[in-house]
């Protein structure tokens, strides 16, 4: 008796199936989960820690890659835990999720029809090309600089923000996604704010113990929390139907107010003085409102500082003793502008060539900020102009100028749509990056993850703006 034997599968249909025609890349899918699983039991019997960490991080990939919208949220959240997110070594949790974030970029800027206006390329072709341009100009800047390795990293790092200025424009397409990311933002910052308020490092080189939370720096900490009360101040008018919402908002609001004054920044201040005598000019018909909230928020800064700061902390944000060593920078950083004005020393080599500035024209008081712990130049706009020339500082601000505009141009045209919700959120954007651009006069804060959403958050309220107006349009005939 012959015996039984098993069919196996044949190529009877189409190159790329199986028998009865079923697609043979519908046997990947199981197939991978399959090794998967696999994978996480053999973990799991190991370290069953580690087992639900990769666990959770596969379901995180999983969702960034599948929606950019809820991945550049999760990105915005994330970018503020630099200093807690570390992998091990030079990895960390930011750069994970930012290479997570492209290949979503890249899946859905393939997917999508260039007709909708989800092109940052198409929509805005010159500023394509000054992006274009200010990346290769850093590149290019190898050629001159002392050390071509440490430009190689530094116009990466530029064009990773260049990356996060186009996925920001592919990933808020609708008003609800500019108010999640807004709101991750916020949430970011409240992050941050908390861990500011509970955890107080030693003074160190400070004479004060100055908070840090979880960027590690007390003036950039200072910087992206005055653009997350302005932010959480704008969203506590915009979600009014939710009085849950409301109170998170004003939590959050109160959080990042504590959190700022915690930094004793002067930058920080400053930055927020700014936005204020900002809003006068920008706040449009929400004028009284934004000046109202911020107006309060300075209120209770004076107070603080004139009746409960300690003493120590009153006299840091009150004596001027030359910015703690900042103006010795500037000073040398002055010499290296006039050394090269046009081409800079080249990208990311500001702290590596500061010295040769210091010896050749001696003067500045702290040697050790040059010498023995060379310091960067304390100034976003000082920092860009002495590695990368006038040429680089001047593309530098088209981008920045390009991105403010942008925001107004949005506010104005949701003004004219009667869309007072989404006018107020262009307004606060704005605000949000006056503040941060002007604590920048005082931290070198080219490289900020912060910044950068922002700005690509300018160009992407315009999309929305203009895509509300011609349906408006249609919808009158």
């Amino acid at each position: 008796m012959a015996s039984a034997r098993l069919p196996l599968p044949r190529l009877t249909g189409p190159p790329g199936t199986w028998h009865h025609g079923r697609p043979a890349s519908a046997y990947v899918i199981p197939a991978g989960l399959a090794v998967l699983g696999l994978a996480f039991g053999v973990l799991a019997g190991d370290s069953p820690r580690l087992a639900i960490g990769a666990a959770l991080g596969l379901g995180f990939a999983a969702l960034v890659i599948a929606n950019i919208t809820v991945g550049l949220c999760l990105f915005a959240v994330v970018s503020f835990l630099e200093v807690l997110s570390s992998l091990g070594g030079s990895i960390g949790v930011t750069k994970v999720f930012g290479l997570l974030l492209v290949v979503s970029w890249f899946a859905a800027a393939s997917t999508r029809d260039e007709a909708d206006g989800a092109n940052f390329i198409s929509a805005h072709p010159s500023m394509t090309y000054v992006l274009a341009i200010f990346v290769a100009w850093s590149t290019v800047s190898m050629v001159w600089a002392e050390s071509s390795s440490v430009v190689i990293s530094s116009s990466f790092r530029y064009f990773q923000n260049l990356l996060l200025f186009l996925i920001v424009f592919t990933a808020v397409r609708e008003r609800r996604h500019a108010v999640w990311v807004t709101a991750a933002f916020v949430a970011g910052a409240t992050i941050a704010a908390i861990f500011a308020i509970i955890y107080r490092p030693d003074p160190g080189q400070y004479d004060v113990a100055r908070a840090t939370g979880t960027i590690g720096d007390p003036n950039e900490l200072a910087a992206v929390l005055v653009a997350g009360v302005i932010l959480s101040g704008v969203l506590f008018f915009l979600v009014r139907r939710s009085p849950a919402l409301r109170l998170a908002m004003l939590g959050a609001l109160a959080l990042c107010t504590v959190g700022l004054l915690s930094t004793f920044s002067r930058g920080g201040l400053i930055a927020l003085g700014c936005a204020i005598v900002a809003s006068v000019f920008v706040g449009g018909r929400y004028r009284p409102a934004i000046l109202s909230v911020m107006t309060v928020v300075g209120l209770l800064g004076f107070g603080y500082f004139a009746a409960i700061a300690p003493q120590a902390s009153r006299d840091r944000i009150t004596k001027l003793d030359g910015g703690t060593g900042r103006t010795d920078i500037w000073r040398v950083g002055s010499r290296m502008v006039s050394a090269h004005p046009v081409t800079g020393v080249g990208s990311g080599n500001f702290q590596l060539s500061s010295v040769h500035y210091l010896l050749k024209n001696p003067g500045a008081v702290r040697y050790d900020y040059f010498v023995d712990h060379p310091k960067v130049a304390h100034n976003t706009y000082l920092h860009v102009l002495a590695e990368l020339g006038i040429v680089g500082l001047g593309l530098f601000l088209a981008i920045v100028g390009f991105a403010i505009g942008c925001a107004y141009k949005a506010a104005r045209t949701f003004t004219n749509a009667g869309d007072r919700d989404m006018e107020l959120l262009a307004r606060g954007l704005m605000l949000a990056m006056i503040g941060l651009l002007s604590a920048d006069f005082f931290i070198s804060g080219q490289y900020s993850k912060q910044l950068w959403l922002l700005l690509g958050l300018g160009p992407a309220m315009l999309a929305i703006a203009r895509t509300r107006a011609r349906r408006l349009d249609l919808g009158s005939f």
